[in-house]
């Protein structure tokens, strides 16, 4: 599997659209105006590719020393298959060898076994985030 780095600004980003659109808003229910907001301009995204499938993707934006890790999406048909957890662990080494100290994020707390099997920590209490309950974890790198 590979991560490829995608400019907001570049014809690619609307497959990253369409990711957030199928699994946050068709998936989960979420609305597509949670989904997209004025940090995507400002973040780095990734796309996630296994022999030209497009698996998911992620953002990350720049929080001080840290990067935060959002709107992370994997395809139904590629989840249990390792990767996510692959796609994290290409996304730790990169902002490792770029000096941040942690990534951080705010999972959905169902979710959350997923990041903790990636090496993240809860941190905090559970909070409400689009009707969903979430909590914070993080990883130091």
């Amino acid at each position: 599997m590979k991560i490829r780095k995608i400019s907001f600004s570049a014809n690619e980003f609307s497959i990253i659209r369409n990711i957030r659109k199928d699994i946050f808003s068709d998936e989960m229910g979420i609305s597509e105006l949670e989904i997209f907001d004025k940090f995507d301009k400002m973040s780095e995204h990734f796309l996630f590719t296994n022999h030209n499938h497009v698996i998911g993707s992620v953002r990350l934006r720049q929080i001080g020393n840290n990067m935060k890790l959002e709107r992370m999406a994997i395809y139904e048909k590629f989840r249990e298959q390792n990767f996510g957890h692959d796609a994290v662990r290409q996304i730790i080494d990169y902002y490792k060898e770029q000096k941040f100290k942690k990534i951080i994020l705010d999972s959905i707390y169902d979710v959350r076994g997923f990041y903790k099997k990636c090496g993240f920590t809860e941190v905090g209490q559970i909070f409400d985030r689009v009707g969903l309950p979430h909590i914070t974890m993080e990883i130091s790198l």
